[in-house]
Parts: C-alpha cells; structure tokens; sequence
C-alpha cells in the first residue's frame, strides 16, 4: 500500500505594504527600460499578491497604471493604454476612477462600439454610488448645491419685490413727515434706514428680511407668502447645513478605518494605527476590533489577530462573521479544534451563511489524511455533507476550486464573509463636524441672530409675521401702483379715490371720465403710460436675463419665477462648484459628467423662461 502524501500546514505568510510596493517598484524599472517581459511578471505578482492577501482594491497602484496608460493614450498607444487600464480595475475593481478612465479609452478606440463605453461607464457610476467613500462627498455636494440655490432663489425674489415696490414704500414713508420736507429728503432718509443692516454687517438673513418687511403691504399675497416661505426656510438653513454633515461624513471618522482594514489596500497601515491607539485608551468599539483582527489576519499577524478577535468577543459574542473569521486565524496558528469549535458556534448563530460550512468542510478533508483508514471514510463523508450544504446556501461556491496541496494559503483556503456597510456605518459620528458646520453657517447668516433653535425659529416667526402683516395693506390705506401708468394709488394723496381702485387720479380722469379731459392732455398722459408700459417690460425682460425666474417675479408670477430661479441657481452653482466641497482621495466622476448635464440644464432653462416671459409679456401665455 503506497504511503500518503504528507499534509502540507496551512501557510500565512506575512505580506506587508513594503512588499507590494517592491513589486511596484519592479514593475517602474521593467517599464522604464521598456523590458516588457519583467513588467508583465510583476503585473502578474501584484495580481497573485492583492489576491493572497484578500485585499478587494489597491487604489495607489492603479493611479500609478491609470496615470501610465493616460501617457500611452496621449502617445496614441491605445491598445497598451487599455492593457494597462485592465490592470488597473483588476487591481482595484471599486476605483472609480478607473472605470472612467477605461471608459474613455474605449471610446477613443472605437466610437462606435457605443454600448461598451456606455456599459463602463454604467458599471463606474454604480461602483461610485455603491462606495460609502465615494457616495457621502457626492451626497454632501448635492445638499450645498441645493441650499445654495434656495439661498441664492430667496436672494433673487426679496430683490426684485423690493425693487419694484420699494418707490409705493417710500411715497407712504414721506407721510410720515410734515409738509416741509421734500419727498427726496424722507426719501434718502429711509433708503439709509434700509442700509443700516448692511452697514453693521448683521447678515444676509436681517437684510432680506427688513427689505422684505418694507415692501410686505405692497405686494400680491402669492408674492408674499412666495418670499416668507423662501425666507423660512434661509432661517432653518443652519440647521439643515448642520444635518446634512451629520448624516454624510466620512472622512476622518472610525468608519473610515473599518472600511479601509476591510478592504485590507495600501491605505489600512494607518487605520490600523489608529484603531490601536483607541483600543489601548479602550474607546474602539466591536466593528473597529473585529475589522482590525480580520486584517492582521490577512496579513500573516496571526498572534496579534488572535488577541484582537479576543478583545473583540468580549465586547460582543456569537457574530457569525466575527466568529468564522477567527476560527481561520486559529487554523492558520494550529489550533484545529478551536477553529471547528467556532466554525460550529458560526454556523449556529447564522444558518443561512456558507461560510463556515465551506471552512469545516475544508477542515475535515485536511485533517482526513491524518486518519486511519478506518476512520478516513466517516470523516470523509463530513466533508463533502458540510461543502455540499455550503454550496446549496451560496450556488457560486460550485466553481470554486481550492488552493494547490502543496501550497495551501490561508487566505485561498478558506472563506471569509464580508461585514455589510450597515454594520459598520453608525460609526461615521458626524456630531461635531455638524455643530461646527451650523454655527459657520449661521454666523454667515446672521452673526446678530442666537444660535441654535431659537435663531431659527425667530427667523421663521419673523418671516411669518411680515408675510400676515401685509395681509393689512387695505387696511392700513397702503399705497399701490397704478395699473396704467405705474404712478401711486394713495388715498391720503388723493381724497377722491375709491378703495380698492386700481388706477391713479390721473388715469381715472383721462380713462374713465374722457369727456371732462381735453385731448391734448389725454394724449400726453397715453404717451406717459405707453413709456412706462415700455419700461417695465425691457426692465422684467433685463431682470430675467441675469437670472432666470426673476422677470416672472417682476411680472406678477412668483411661483413660476422661484421655480425657474431655483433651478437656474442650482445649476450655475454646480457649474462654480464643479470640484466639490468633499475631495475625494482619487477623484470621484470626470468633470464632464458633470459640467455637461449642468451647463444643458443652465441652457435649456435660461432659453425657456426668456421664451416664456416674452410671451407672457404678449399677452400669449
């Protein structure tokens, strides 16, 4: 009877960041003197590597080859650009920078293969917004672009209210004086009062505000509550600055770190520091020590590995994940019992995972080539029972074939289930980051105002109370602008006005009593009323030109116009702010991919609502 081959241990061997970047450095040389034979050959070890050490993306290498085939693609090597570009995603298959690269390259190789550029850049986009690293800063982004809007949509409607009622504002203030002053006199005078919250540098909030409360009795109820809702909600903007931070960041925080140990790349070295100095001042937490553990794991520490998993149960017991990535540790220390024990403890918490019924399958076909012949069939039959109830949970597993006998790799041999981002993403605490953003916002604001929910709810009291107290303007005789010529319609000026009448004394002379009025007058006061009609309209029209949304405004259309405005600011915002708020470590979308859809919607837009004035200034919409 021929003797068995001998068991070969399992092997851990240890792999640090210097080893991968030797490799680098060897793939630099080869290609420096353009020995393609040894860059092939260290393309091939930094693949067997990243793959050997569980690591899912070595982002710094696939810079250095995306940075590479950009030289070749500018060459017009467009067959090595996508060659190294392929290296590039296998290195790091959740970059996506480059995805977009290869994206690009596809298209310059052959624009008519439309579908496999489209596909890349599909398959970019949802790497981008699947990776909580990516995802948040574009999520922070779009929610400054969008307070930014609302700001800037406030800022455009308050203006152009006060603009156009602001002159029937100044006609009631001079009332207020006696007969001796002149209307230019209490007219300076109350222009300075306006100023006065700009001269102190109380904020943009007080300013809006007190301009919105001179013209409130002036204008249409639809304007009205448009400019309160849009100032209440500049009121609260603090406070959704604040909330938006809270619930985007990322950077910086433990989150950070369990991502970057789960991925196990070139950038874990420093989470782990950092996670061991939180865990010797005993602040980190489970999800920190257990992704920790998991990496030195990866990485041959099989001794420090141990001692973390243990730190990591006492804080919580029977996670499976937890529990079938320790039992790999001690298998690859020896300890085939423990590593059973906890394989067995796995399989129990969660039933539904394959994993440690793929690794006890492992487990029992290693150690029966230790038995006896008599007792090699039942153990055996364990083995295949335990991969066969693996493979029903997780069908992918049916192809999956183990490392050679005479190399078993720990990290090849066995399998390891991934920790869910859910599991991990309550650690990214954004609770000062948050406070720090919201009193930078409201001090931007209103430096004047308190901070916290009392500023915000005066604020929007505020607003409120001016938008109810111009609900008074009949009440309080409130001048108004004559229809026709655009003169005021005061009933302290004018005794004989009715209320509620639209027109001037004038223009109820020469429009409605034409037989007491000589012609010549009457054509004057036709001539006085088409040129201010004339006026008007080149005005709004002006006004609509420099912001979109703000001629309607003029026109007696605030919905509309604050629609229009909002949209035409959050896309002048994304075409100034096209770099983000957030950097990214490298790079999230191209900047056409944003530019484009931005700089179209700035287009159409702008043309759309020029159109649309001038047909409402027709009298065709």
């Amino acid at each position: 009877v021929p003797a068995r081959p001998a068991v070969t241990p399992v092997m851990a061997p240890k792999v640090t960041d210097a080893e991968l970047l030797a490799v680098w450095e060897k793939w630099k040389a080869a290609r420096s003197r353009n020995d393609l034979a040894a860059a092939d050959a260290a393309q091939k070890e930094l693949l067997t590597l990243r793959e050997e050490v569980l690591a899912s993306d070595l982002e710094p290498l696939s810079m250095g080859f995306v940075r590479e085939a950009g030289v070749r693609r500018r060459a017009g090597d467009l067959k090595g650009a996508l060659a190294l570009l392929d290296v590039a995603v296998a290195l790091s298959p959740g970059l996506p920078a480059a995805r977009f690269a290869r994206a690009e390259t596809y298209v310059v190789e052959d624009p008519l293969k439309v579908s496999r550029g489209l596909g890349e850049w599909k398959t970019a986009l949802v790497t981008l917004l699947g990776d909580a690293r990516y995802r948040r800063p574009a999520l922070t982004d779009l929610g400054a672009l969008v307070l930014a809007a609302w700001a800037a949509t406030a800022v455009a409607v308050v203006a152009v209210l006060f603009l156009r009622r602001i002159r029937y504002a100044l006609h009631d203030f001079h009332h207020l004086f006696p007969r001796a002053v002149t209307r230019w006199q209490s007219g300076l005078l109350g222009l300075m009062l306006l100023a006065l919250p700009v001269v102190l540098g109380a904020g943009l909030v007080p300013v809006l505000l007190l301009l919105f409360a001179s013209v409130a009795l002036y204008v249409g109820r639809a304007e009205r509550w448009v400019a309160a809702v849009l100032l209440m909600g500049l009121g609260v903007m603090p406070l959704a600055a604040g909330t938006l931070t809270r619930f985007t960041v990322f950077a910086g925080t433990p989150a950070e770190d369990v991502y970057l140990l789960e991925r196990g790349g070139l950038s874990a070295e420093g989470a782990a520091a950092r996670v061991r100095a939180r865990a010797e001042a005993r602040t980190a937490r489970f999800q920190e020590l257990g992704a920790l553990a998991w990496y030195e794991a990866r990485r041959g520490l099989l001794e420090e590995a141990r001692a973390d998993f243990k730190a990591a149960s006492a804080l919580k017991s029977g996670d499976a994940r937890m529990l079938t990535r320790f039992g790999n540790a001690l298998l690859g220390l020896g300890d085939v019992d423990g590593a059973v024990l906890l394989y067995t403890q796995a399989s129990k918490a969660d039933p539904s995972m394959a994993a440690p019924h793929y690794n006890l399958g492992q487990v029992y076909r290693r150690r029966a080539r230790l038995l006896p012949d008599d007792q090699l069939g039942k153990e055996l039959d364990r083995s295949t029972s335990a991969i066969a109830q693996a493979q029903a949970l997780d069908s992918s597993l049916l192809r999956r074939d183990p490392p050679p006998e005479d190399r078993p790799l720990l990290n090849l041999l066995l399998l390891a289930p991934t920790v869910p981002e859910r599991d991990w993403m309550g650690l990214a605490d954004g609770t000062q980051e948050g406070a720090r953003v919201e009193g930078q916002v409201g001090r931007w604001l209103s430096p004047l105002l308190p901070a916290g929910p009392v500023g915000w709810g005066l604020t929007a009291g505020l607003a409120a109370l001016v938008a109810v107290f111009g609900e008074a303007s009949r009440r309080m005789k409130a001048s108004r602008g004559c229809e026709r010529c655009g003169n005021a319609v005061c009933l302290r000026c004018d005794k004989d006005l009715s209320v509620g009448g639209a027109m001037c004394g004038q223009c109820v002379h020469v429009y409605a009593r034409k037989s007491q009025v000589p012609k010549e007058f009457r054509s004057r006061k036709q001539g006085e009323v088409d040129r201010h009609q004339a006026w008007t309209k080149r005005v709004t029209y002006a006004l609509g030109t420099l912001v979109s949304g703000a001629g309607h405004v003029g026109t007696g259309l605030p919905v509309r116009g604050a629609l229009y405005a909002f949209v035409f600011s959050f896309a002048v915002a994304a075409l100034v702010l096209h770099r983000g708020l957030v950097r990214t470590p490298y790079g999230d979308a191209p900047l056409y991919l944003k530019l484009v859809p931005a700089g179209t919607v700035l287009f159409f837009v702008y043309l759309l609502t020029l159109r649309g004035l001038r047909r409402h200034q027709r009298g065709e919409a």
